[in-house]
């Protein structure tokens, strides 16, 4: 099984999994064998990345870390929530906004999360314009609450966590309208009213719904940096919450790896500023501004949690042999397991290796060998770094 971004998806690739749309309803089917209508739809719906067959790879399980249905059946809720939100602010008739379908929806997300048999968490970003709203809101929410499990957070606390990420933006709700879908960078007034939504977001949520006060300042401080630079307080290092430092970072990962009204999408692998650099950006962004823009230790945490080179990934070596992860190394960010599957020449190779790569950093624990005698380890047997990037070519 072979994970691309859904960007590359080519005529006569086979799905190795069913593609949901936003909403979690399947639209085509495992093995469909994709032709140009099907393509056009998968760009359509804004899907993020998809699986597809690859006969030298067929062992290796490549999943979602969250499965489509539930990730969609919780963007429907909160497309319900927000509309309900929007109506009852601007009607004469304000009451409290009903979550008992969100809350049981996020407890099976956090059951889902909690599990072992999870895939790769992955930061493929929403490729739809016009879902944007409903569909960022949720995949911020699963990894934050991913990384709140592995920060050593309780299960109320992860639950928070969780909430505060799916409602982060609600106070957009009182925003002047088109300023969101506004195809150029905002001026300054607009960029200050944009910053007033998380005081609007904390408030709407604290008065009407249940959410609880530390659910609602999480909203409230979710866009303040580590460095002080952010708002809409300025607030800096410790003095923003735990939960709101996470959701810094994971909001920025998948706002990146996203197509937005003003500038085309980063792919995952692509986040340096605004324009498209090279593979794996939209992470390397996150670790370039550890302890600028982020806490440095919720980073390290940030990077064992997200592979930089994700089960089912094509990747190419320096020296040009091209192959697919067949298990990801969130110890060791540049060292997965790879199986080559053709040489420097572009030649198919006939045995199919699992290597592991090298790179410079000192791991805690290295990947084992032992037991599988095809494996070549080449921190062993070489004092060249092997470094790796993503391929856009399938």
């Amino acid at each position: 099984m072979q994970r691309i971004s859904a960007i590359y998806a080519r005529p006569g690739m086979e799905l190795a999994s069913p593609i949901c749309d936003n909403w979690g309803d399947i639209v085509l089917q495992q093995g469909t064998v994709l032709d140009a209508r099907d393509i056009a739809q998968i760009d359509d719906i804004g899907v993020g990345e998809l699986f597809i067959l690859n006969g030298k790879t067929e062992d290796i399980q490549a999943t979602c870390f969250v499965p489509p249905q539930l990730e969609g059946a919780i963007s429907k809720s909160l497309r319900r929530a927000l509309i309900e939100c929007r109506t009852m602010l601007t009607g004469r008739n304000q009451q409290s906004i009903d979550l008992v379908l969100m809350n049981n929806l996020m407890d099976e997300l956090m059951e889902s999360l909690l599990s072992e048999k999870k895939g790769d968490a992955s930061i493929a970003g929403c490729f739809s314009l016009r879902d944007y709203n409903y569909v960022h809101p949720v995949k911020v929410a699963s990894l934050s609450m991913l990384i709140g499990k592995a920060s050593g957070m309780n299960k109320r606390e992860i639950k928070q966590i969780g909430m505060a990420s799916l409602f982060q933006n609600v106070g957009y709700v009182l925003l002047p309208q088109g300023i969101l879908e506004k195809p150029q960078y905002l001026n300054s007034a607009e960029m200050k009213a944009v910053q007033r939504h998380p005081v609007y977001g904390s408030q709407i949520m604290a008065r009407y719904t249940e959410i609880g006060p530390e659910t609602a300042n999480i909203i409230l401080q979710h866009h303040e940096r580590w460095n002080g630079s952010g708002y809409p307080f300025g607030l800096k290092g410790a003095e923003i919450c735990l939960p709101a430092r996470i959701l810094g970072i994971t909001d920025v990962g998948f706002a990146l790896a996203s197509k937005r009204p003003h500038r085309e999408e980063f792919l995952p692998a692509f986040a340096i500023e605004h324009s498209i650099v090279s593979s794996q950006d939209a992470i390397e962004y996150i670790f370039a501004y550890s302890g600028e823009l982020f806490d440095p230790e919720l980073v390290r945490v940030f990077a064992k949690t997200v592979p930089v080179y994700p089960t089912g990934a094509m990747v190419k070596l320096n020296d040009g042999r091209m192959g697919i992860v067949s298990k990801s190394n969130p110890e060791c960010l540049k060292r997965p397991i790879i199986r080559i599957i053709s040489t420097a020449s572009k030649e198919p190779v006939e045995e199919i290796p699992d290597i592991c790569t090298g790179c410079e950093l000192e791991c805690n624990e290295k990947p084992g060998h032992k037991d599988v005698k095809r494996d070549i380890d080449l921190t062993k047997d070489s004092k060249k770094n092997i470094l790796i990037s993503e391929l856009n070519e399938y």
